[in-house]
């Protein structure tokens, strides 16, 4: 099973986001488990971006930018090393190619909670325009 960007058996995989899944579990997208928590909605729009498909679920290969997805949940969310399944594909919506792709489902292989003082500081320089 290969993909867009990184084979899949080579490449690490994360996800920010919602907290409290466990090891096992499935992370999956909105279309399936009726969120409207997405990380558009997480800066206040009311439209999703462009590209975003809600039958997917996003994941990156860079563990930062998992963090800073994590960290942007609503009072924190968690960082989770997941691996992919179905077709991965690349995020159209992505504005750095290789940093996001899509799936359709992504199986937890490890979650960690984000500390406070770690989303604080995420939180301070996204806020100042940094990217974390």
């Amino acid at each position: 099973m290969g993909g867009v960007g990184l084979p899949l058996e080579r490449a690490t995989y994360w996800h920010g986001g919602v907290p409290g899944l466990m090891v096992g579990e499935y992370i999956l997208p909105p279309s399936v488990t009726g969120t409207a928590v997405t990380l558009s909605a997480y800066g206040g729009c009311v439209e999703p971006r462009p590209g975003y498909l809600p039958t997917r679920v996003y994941v990156t290969p860079e563990h930062k930018a998992a963090e800073v997805f994590a960290a942007l949940f609503p009072g924190g969310g968690w960082v989770y090393r997941v691996e992919p399944e179905g077709e991965l594909e690349a995020d159209p919506g992505s504005t750095e190619p290789g940093l996001s792709f899509a799936c359709e489902r992504a199986r937890i292989i490890e979650a960690t909670p984000l500390d406070p003082l770690t989303i604080a500081c995420i939180l301070e320089s996204v806020l100042a325009g940094g990217a974390a």
